[in-house]
């Protein structure tokens, strides 16, 4: 007789239940993605002990058919697909049919149900698997569901659940990130017999944004609306102040589905680069709507893990998206928008994602300036400021009607730099050094000099004129041709700059890239506590406002804050906390 044998129905299912469900989270998940399919716009999530004992989804969705109510909790039962095909244009959250009869398998499962064309609803109840009991019911139209005793007939499985606390706030977060999903939808959970959260389903996710995160939060945000061919990405990304230290403020959804996908991660990544501080990460809850038939989600039966056709395309309409929508922000109380700034987001993605051989890069004169001017807006930004002086020898104060700013010199001059520099580099400029009337010799370590010998035509394209002078010495006859306040000792900012390349040296060739331009700016720009001439200070600041990405230095500090309003000689509606340093 043969090993191999069919396993009942009862333990496929069970089976099943262990890839779907894995805790009271995966129950409430399942049940609410049933109601939003059903077409509700009003959900009730009702809890118990966090979960285990009860759990109640309760919709004003279109019903269940009376005829329908019995396949219901059948395994690979579905209204949403009818072959293999229709996957690829499905945009319901479920269509395997496994969610309810992997519930069923291992809890008691109650449900009343009613369409519009029925007289009365109807209630069936089922217990691991099988039906107990059906019979009419007076309900209105709409399902609700009532799962009891999770996991009872599988105590090893329940045994691995969390406290009840812990399990009710993964509930939690999962019914947040569908309402900031499914902005048109009203949603209400009840924990323990308390309304713990509700959103009003009005279609504005500040709102939500409002009630989960704070005031402070919603006034940080910047609208995202963005749309390449058949792909749209809607939400909000936060500004500079925004940035944490975790990724626990970077949400993401496919057509209102709550996704990870690392491509997509990366790109936001880069497009916030600059922006938010080194080891920071950008705050963002984004949308991506496109065709069924540009991913698969049939990956995993959690439905997280996407797989998209085309990567590549959509690695650069999620850098446009956010990119586009921080180059959006005010900038001291100027809210014009610049109207051309495609080209110069374009111009970014494409220096984050080629490496420069100037050897092999040839352009024209023309195409050169044309190159250049992107970093420039259109028509410069209109800010009547006026110049009151600089506090602490290191924040320029003006005011700009009746309100307060503070601009940081060294990071609105690194900015500046920045920009330069970088365009000369990309432009392949040559002739972009300072030669000294002195060449300076410099001695380096064993590990110095081969960092320089295997990266000289880094320096070399970014304006150092140096050359190799021996086994362990460079000679310097030249630094970037880029305005300095001071003047700069060569061998200071050759050193400044070698020693932060090589605390960081394992990174990709584009890494080095930015990181080594940014490097160069920061330890150019003029310092705290260097005194600035007024005639300085207004050059500084015009060319600020020329700049189409004004707003922070190159590692992510803002260039600007805007310290409250003047009112009766008084400053009032800070937004600084703490003293400024």
């Amino acid at each position: 007789m043969g090993n191999i044998v069919l396993l009942d129905e009862l333990t496929i299912n069970k089976i099943a239940a262990g890839e779907v469900i894995e805790r009271p989270a995966n129950v409430v998940k399942e049940l609410v993605e049933n109601s939003i399919d059903a077409g509700s716009k009003n959900i009730v999530v009702e809890i118990k002990n966090g979960g285990k004992t009860f759990i109640r989804v309760s919709d004003n969705g279109k019903g269940i058919e009376l005829d329908d109510m019995h396949i219901a909790i059948e395994r690979h039962a579905t209204s949403k697909i009818r072959q293999i095909e229709d996957l690829e244009k499905t945009y319901t959250m479920g269509f395997r049919g496994e969610a309810l009869a992997s519930i069923v398998a291992i809890s008691k499962l109650t449900i009343v149900s009613k369409t519009a064309k029925m007289s009365a609803g109807i209630k069936l109840v089922a217990e691991a698997g099988d039906i107990l009991s059906q019979e009419e019911i007076g309900s209105q139209v709409g399902t609700t569901m009532t799962v009891e005793n999770l996991f009872f007939n599988t105590p090893v499985r329940y045994k691995f659940l969390k406290q009840d606390a812990t399990e009710f706030r993964y509930i939690k977060e999962l019914v947040q990130k569908i309402a900031l999903s499914n902005l048109d939808v009203s949603i209400k959970l009840i924990n323990d017999g308390k309304n713990v959260f509700q959103s009003s389903g009005n279609g504005n996710i500040k709102d939500i944004v409002y009630v989960l995160y704070g005031k402070e939060v919603k006034d940080n945000l910047i609208e995202v609306d963005y749309k390449e061919g058949d792909v749209r990405v809607t939400g909000v990304v936060g500004n500079t102040l925004m940035a944490k230290d975790t990724r626990k403020n970077q949400i993401l959804f496919l057509n209102r589905r709550n996704i990870k996908n690392q491509m997509l991660t990366n790109s936001a990544d880069q497009a916030f680069k600059g922006g938010t501080g080194i080891g920071k990460y950008g705050f963002f809850i984004l949308n991506l709507e496109m065709p069924a038939d540009y991913y698969d989600v049939n990956v995993h039966p959690t439905k997280m893990e996407v797989r998209f056709k085309d990567e590549q395309s959509l690695y650069k309409i999620m850098y446009h998206a956010i990119k586009g929508a921080l180059l959006n922000k005010e900038f001291l109380g100027n809210n014009e928008i610049e109207n051309n700034k495609e080209n110069y987001i374009e111009n970014e993605f494409e220096f984050l994602t080629n490496h420069y051989n100037t050897d092999n890069k040839i352009m024209n004169q023309t195409s050169k300036l044309k190159k250049i001017e992107l970093i420039n807006r259109d028509t410069v930004r209109n800010v009547n400021y006026k110049y009151s002086g600089i506090l602490f020898r290191t924040y320029i104060t003006i005011e700009v009607d009746n309100e307060l700013f503070l601009v940081d010199q060294h990071a609105a001059h690194e900015r500046v730099l920045y920009e330069q520099i970088k365009e000369n580099y990309k432009n392949n400029i040559k002739n972009n050094s300072q030669l000294m009337l002195v060449p300076e010799v410099v001695n380096l370590t064993h590990k110095e000099m081969e960092f320089v010998q295997n990266n000289i035509g880094l320096f070399q394209n970014y304006g150092f004129d140096i050359e190799l002078f021996g086994d362990n010495s460079v000679k310097i006859n030249g630094i970037p041709d880029i305005e300095y306040k001071i003047k700069i000792d060569s061998k200071n900012i050759f050193m400044d700059i070698l020693d932060e390349m090589i605390t960081k040296e394992r990174a990709t060739i584009k890494d080095i890239e930015e990181r080594f331009i940014a490097t160069v700016a920061c330890k150019a720009a003029v310092k705290a506590n260097m005194d600035l001439g007024e005639d300085e200070v207004h050059k500084l600041l015009d060319r600020l406002l020329k700049l189409k990405n004004p707003y922070t230095c190159p590692h992510g500090r803002p260039t600007t804050v805007k310290i409250g309003y003047m009112e009766n000689g008084k400053i009032k509606n800070s937004n600084i906390k703490g003293d400024v340093k």
